[in-house]
């Protein structure tokens, strides 16, 4: 949740590498356009939102390219309800999250529906559709579900077209999300055949980043009573949580329903030291604004703190999921060049974090607004607090993805600290993620491309941010933001380093921006580096005595910048 300098990742440009991919790439385009296009004729106060189209992108660039060719446009608010059960599936408490609406399946005829082909105008009139179609009901690429002996597989042909025979009356599709595991789809059929449902049409799409959208028509309960059937999914639901194995397939890899007994029990007094109620926060001016949140300076039991505030009136299910995950990263750090987190109060709509105050503001309103300069030293100092912080933060399984110089802030001492973490995450086991965040001018190649990616995403945003210290200038200043991210994918693009700077210096930045991440430097090893650097600098006659302290390179500041 940066508050200045935030660019849209929503790639819709970037070019496959084959034909086939070419080709998917320009259908899942063409739907996402007429997916978005519906939604804003439909007026609704969620696609109003700032950042919602790119948002709605990497919904659909997190689904199979399937996914779009099978959804059905007409049904484009179905798109948004995915998208909402997917956000919700990522708490464990809510998994499987579940959607039931009435739809109505149009018959066979010679294997083809009465959708896509002309039938005789007296047997249409025979098939009033007077509740919407599946969302997947008329696509050549069904994924056909059968079951037997209780068992449940999808079959492999990705052409095959669900032969079960169609009746003209309403049926229900049934929507989970949960996690992607091997047991999952069983678990799923087994509590729609409890309830006594038959299924007559599955679609099982596996997302990026490890979850799962199956969507179910079903037959056998009246259609008229579509709340009473939610009631009875979620009954079910609530009594296959009782049995492990149902446990073990909602949970993530490594995840148990319980917590270990073997480690010393904590007494609680019913409230967790970190939530902090809002009426003793004292609020003075503001120092920045974004789309989403506001930053003020203000107090916090006499301490002078930073307080993010969400804007309640823009409050989604995105912003809600950034918050929790910004509260997770960073109540379980500690570290001098790590910016302090000291509270949040989670209760709506009064949501904010709360940090230690870093008075001096950010790397890049000294660089870009007030046009500050770093001579080499105080660029050393500042790269090593930052590797120091990011050496922290790896070796605790933490990826920022969104180091730049808007989110290296600076307190009254000159100490440089890592900050905002909205889009950080826990490195999963498998120490790759897919997901696309981060800012393109900072960003690796393989989070351009969607790519697995891991920590190392970090050192390529690191090596960025040495050449901005260096230069004072924005990267790729003279492109948009997307034509640098081509350029950077396509043409191996890199910012150009000044000829008078340091060799050892410049075989850092090489190193750090290398296109194949194994061949990055660790944060460990680039601190060493860097170290050793300041050390040369100093036996080749720099005046040190000015750069003890930082102080005079940062005089401009003004304070109360944050």
């Amino acid at each position: 949740m940066a508050m200045d300098d935030n660019e849209s990742c929503g790639s819709r440009a970037m070019e496959p590498t084959s034909p086939k991919q070419n080709r998917l790439q320009r259908q899942k385009l063409q739907v996402f356009n007429q997916v978005l296009t519906r939604l804003q004729d439909l007026n609704l106060e969620e696609v109003k939102l700032p950042g919602f189209e790119d948002h709605l992108w990497l919904h659909f660039n997190r689904l199979p390219c399937r996914y779009a060719s099978d959804v059905n446009v007409e049904r484009a608010e179905d798109v948004l309800m995915h998208k909402r059960l997917l956000d919700l599936a990522e708490d464990p408490d809510n998994r499987p999250a579940f959607d039931v609406h009435l739809v109505q399946v149009q018959p066979m005829y010679n294997g083809v529906s009465t959708n896509t082909v002309d039938v005789d105008s007296s047997v249409k009139e025979e098939i009033p559709s007077i509740h919407p179609p599946p969302t997947f009901g008329s696509s050549p690429n069904l994924q056909a579900l059968d079951i037997h002996d209780d068992k449940a597989h999808v079959n492999d042909g990705e052409s095959d077209i669900n032969s079960t025979s169609r009746t003209t009356r309403p049926m229900h599709e049934i929507t989970f999300s949960t996690i992607d595991k091997p047991k999952t789809l069983t678990q799923l059929t087994n509590i729609i055949s409890e309830i006594g449902l038959n299924i007559e049409e599955a679609h099982v799409f596996s997302t990026s980043d490890g979850f799962s959208l199956d969507v179910f028509v079903v037959a056998g309960w009246p259609y008229e009573e579509t709340e009473l059937l939610k009631s009875e999914v979620q009954k079910e639901i609530m009594r296959s949580k009782e049995q492990p194995q149902f446990q073990a397939a909602m949970n993530e890899p490594g995840q148990t329903s319980e917590s270990g007994s073997d480690s010393v029990k904590i007494p609680s007094d019913g409230s967790d030291d970190w939530e902090i109620d809002i009426r003793l926060l004292k609020f003075e001016n503001k120092v920045a604004s974004g789309s989403f949140g506001d930053l003020y300076k203000g107090t916090y039991c006499s301490q002078e703190v930073a307080i993010k505030v969400l804007k309640p009136e823009h409050l989604n299910m995105d912003m809600v999921k950034e918050f929790t995950q910004e509260v997770f990263i960073m109540r379980k750090i500690r570290h001098k060049n790590v910016v302090q987190f000291i509270g949040a109060c989670t209760r709506p709509p009064n949501l904010c974090i709360v940090t230690e105050f870093m008075s001096r503001g950010s790397i890049y309103t000294f660089l870009h607004k007030q046009r500050g300069a770093f001579k080499l030293p105080t660029l050393l100092k500042v790269a090593i607090d930052v590797s120091k912080g990011m050496s922290y933060l790896h070796q605790n399984k933490i990826i920022h993805r969104d180091l730049k110089t808007a989110n290296l802030l600076m307190d009254e001492h000159g100490v440089v600290k890592v900050g905002d973490f909205g889009v950080a995450r826990v490195q999963a086991q498998t120490g790759v993620m897919t997901a696309e965040t981060g800012t393109y001018r900072w960003m690796a190649p393989e989070v351009i491309e969607h790519k697995p990616y891991d920590h190392k995403a970090d050192v390529f945003s690191f090596g960025i941010v040495v050449w901005e210290l260096l230069t004072g200038e924005i990267p790729y200043a003279y492109l948009t933001p997307l034509q640098a991210a081509i350029g950077v994918v396509q043409q191996g693009l890199r910012p150009t380093i000044p000829k008078s700077t340091h060799p050892k210096l410049v075989e850092l930045l090489e190193k750090c921006w290398q296109q194949d991440p194994t061949q990055r430097p660790d944060f460990s090893e680039l601190l060493d580096i860097l170290q050793q650097l300041t050390r040369e600098v100093g036996d080749d006659g720099e005046d040190r005595h000015k750069d003890k302290s930082i102080g005079s390179f940062f005089s401009s500041l003004r304070k109360g910048n944050h």
